[in-house]
């Protein structure tokens, strides 16, 4: 009897530990699913791993075809105005000065060396009425007024008049180009000290003195002289002598 209730103990305890085997395996198989379950459900809310790049859309840019301005239709030509001509107005005198007998100044003496090569003394002029002309080539109203210095002295040399002209603050060279280019054929000198200037107190150009036959300053003109006031003045003088 009493050896069936060990034999009978001893299977009991057998079967219960291979129960405990058998749960237990069924515990671990049910904790491995579990396991696995769970990573991969968490798996999917993470982001990318780091160093993906995510691609992003590119946009496509269409070039705006310039905007093209229309030419304007030609009209008919304007006519070209025609340009007029002005005549340019020719200097008049400024500053005129006589003098009657009872005060009139003795004209300064001089001499000057001409384009000729000859000596001109005013004294030796004495007993006729000269017309004693300051001016310069680079001056504008002398080189007016030369061609009329020159036809008065070709229409009044054989009544007595002396046409004289003297350059001053000029260089040789140009007042004989430019008295060669106005044809002038009086005697003209070059003041290259400008003594004869200073001694006329001659102050613009051109200044132009009317000196009588007695040898006295008769006018003086501070302006440019044209054909028909000289010949006023040498009328003027000659009827006077």
């Amino acid at each position: 009897m009493s050896k069936l209730s060990k034999s009978y103990g001893t299977g009991t305890r057998l079967k219960s530990s291979r129960i405990g085997q058998i749960l237990l395996s069924i515990l671990t198989l049910l904790t491995l699913l579990l396991t696995v379950s769970c990573a991969q459900s968490g798996s999917e809310g993470q982001p990318p791993p780091t160093g993906t790049e995510v691609p992003v859309p590119t946009a496509t840019v269409v070039p705006i075809p310039p905007t093209v301005t229309p030419e304007p239709t030609p009209g008919p030509p304007s006519p070209t105005p025609e340009p007029t001509v002005t005549a340019t107005p020719a200097p008049t005198p400024r500053t005129i000065l006589s003098t009657s007998s009872t005060d009139a100044e003795a004209a300064p003496d001089f001499e000057v060396e001409t384009f000729d090569g000859e000596t001109l003394r005013l004294s030796d002029l004495n007993g006729k009425v000269v017309v004693l002309n300051f001016w310069a080539s680079w001056c504008p109203p002398c080189r007016w007024e030369m061609p009329f210095f020159e036809t008065m002295w070709q229409e009044y040399r054989d009544q007595g008049v002396v046409f004289v002209g003297i350059a001053m603050s000029d260089t040789l060279e140009n007042v004989k180009a430019f008295a060669e280019e106005s044809g002038v054929t009086y005697p003209v000198g070059l003041d290259t000290t400008t003594e004869i200037a200073r001694a006329y107190e001659v102050l613009s150009l051109p200044t132009t003195f009317f000196i009588g036959k007695d040898g006295t300053i008769e006018r003086k003109l501070t302006s440019a002289a044209n054909e028909g006031l000289l010949k006023v003045f040498l009328r003027g003088q000659l009827r006077r002598q």
